[in-house]
């Protein structure tokens, strides 16, 4: 269960009352306005024993350890012969509590006692704490007891409502229920055949996509096999998968000489381009001496 801290300071002062030798009181503010207060004050119900009892309640430890820091706890010592920690089981160790407090924890089966307080000399309380807890303690005492009543009647007349209405309407509700029932049965029955044909569906989905990426994988596989063989062809070595750099860098060196064969082609090119006008140059002289002969003897 998860406790608050008034939930579970309220659940303690039960626990407390249940023991009819005690008064008990919670969130009494016994010093001047602003002091500290405990979550439960108890005072034993004896004329010769006064020692009361401040009860501060934790449900956390880091509220435990800042009011232990702070010392805030030593300041009930003022109106109380000694201090206990309350907290939820499993919340703290007997080692956590400081030295002279006490130690109480609500588990599931109600509260035990794990560390007894060391009780101190405690004479009386100043006439202001007394004039509190008889005046604002006993207002409170009075408010608490009303409302418990109500409860106890409002669960009361639920119960005999609830009586009444079986004894009146238990075959026509006992019905209602049974059809309710049986629609209800009916409904999560349709709602578990639709889940089951969805799935099915949603499977033949997946195996579907499964089997396009599998002939996907399929086709680049095969494609890469026919380029990984025309290039094995080209470079004159062996379609092996392991030896693709080896096929690269044969390729590279391919390219370049194929890159220098044509620098040379193109050389050749110009050359065999500059000899014919070297020739057609050659022959147009020789035309030209030729007429200039012809001139002269003429």
């Amino acid at each position: 269960m998860k406790w608050t801290h008034d939930g579970l300071a309220e659940d303690l002062a039960s626990h407390l009352r249940g023991n009819t030798d005690r008064m008990v009181w919670t969130d009494m503010q016994l010093g001047p306005a602003g002091s500290s207060r405990p979550d439960v004050y108890a005072l034993p119900k004896s004329y010769s024993r006064f020692q009361p009892i401040a009860y501060e309640c934790k449900v956390s430890t880091s509220d435990f350890r800042a009011d232990v820091t702070k010392g805030k706890y030593t300041d009930y010592l003022k109106f109380a012969a000694g201090v206990v920690f309350a907290c939820p089981a499993g919340l703290l160790k007997k080692e956590d509590i400081p030295a002279g407090a006490g130690l109480m924890v609500r588990g599931p089966d109600g509260w035990r006692s794990l560390k007894k307080p060391a009780l101190s000399k405690c004479e009386s309380l100043p006439r202001d704490a007394w004039m509190k807890l008889l005046i604002d303690g006993s207002r409170r005492d009075i408010e608490r007891q009303e409302l418990q009543k109500d409860r106890v009647c409002r669960s009361l007349n639920e119960y005999l409502a609830l009586q009444k209405i079986r004894a009146e309407f238990g075959e026509v509700v006992a019905a209602a229920i049974r059809d309710h029932r049986n629609q209800t049965t009916h409904h999560l029955a349709d709602l578990k055949n639709r889940i089951v044909t969805q799935s099915a569906m949603l499977e033949g989905d997946l195996q579907r996509i499964e089997e396009k990426r599998r002939q996907a994988r399929k086709h680049v596989d095969d494609h890469c096999s026919k380029l990984l063989a025309d290039l094995a062809a080209v470079v004159g070595m062996e379609p092996d998968a392991e030896q693709v750099y080896e096929m690269g860098s044969r390729l590279r060196d391919m390219i370049t000489l194929a890159q220098a064969d044509t620098t040379i082609k193109e050389l050749r090119s110009i050359i065999r381009s500059m000899q014919y006008g070297f020739n057609q140059f050659r022959d147009a002289e020789a035309v030209i001496d030729a007429a200039q002969g012809e001139k002269v003897a003429a």
